[in-house]
Parts: structure tokens; sequence; C-alpha cells
């Protein structure tokens, strides 16, 4: 696979104010774990930390907030946000193209 097969993506997530901090990077490690599953490469994990919500969601008012940057074949998107939409923990996420 050459670089030109590659896009860059950015993704952020925000996660159930409940979860404890191994539950946090078990649900990290995940993420980059079907982010390479599907040829892709992590560039940068930025944790946010937790933040006040604008509004509420799904009856909570905090998240713990996280950024990622990473290349993948534009088929991996596809698996990132089903794995993004069926975890309970994840309060709300976004995943666009950046290299456009």
């Amino acid at each position: 696979m050459n670089g030109a097969e590659l896009r860059e993506y950015e993704l952020v997530f925000a996660l159930q104010p409940g979860l404890d901090e191994s539950a946090i990077a078990s649900f990290e490690k995940r993420v980059a774990d079907v982010i390479s599953g599907q040829g892709g490469q992590n560039i940068v994990t930025e944790p946010w930390g937790r933040r006040t919500l604008a509004y509420p969601i799904k009856r909570y008012y905090e998240a713990y907030y996280f950024l990622q940057r990473f290349a993948m074949p534009p088929s991996g998107a596809d698996e990132v946000e089903r794995t993004l939409r069926f975890s309970e923990d994840v309060v709300r996420y976004l995943l666009i193209r950046t290299d456009e």
C-alpha cells in the first residue's frame, strides 16, 4: 500500500464521565486497534480531559474528550464509525477528513 491510498482524518470523541481510568485507556486502545486493523497509522492522540458539555447529552453534563489524528484507507473509516456508534461509552463523536 502506498501513501497515495491513505487519507488523513481527525476524530474527536466524548466518553461518559463515569468511566474509570482503566476503562478510558481500554477504549482508547480499542479505537487505535481498529485504526491499525484497517491499515491505518495513528499519528497522534491528545486527551483533552473532562469538560462540561454545552448542553446535556443522554443526561450527561460532562464528558472525557479525545482528539485522534490518523491516516488510513477510505474503506476503514466505516469500521471506525461503526465501533464508535455501537459503543455505550461514547456520548458523541465526529470523524472528518483533513486532507481535502
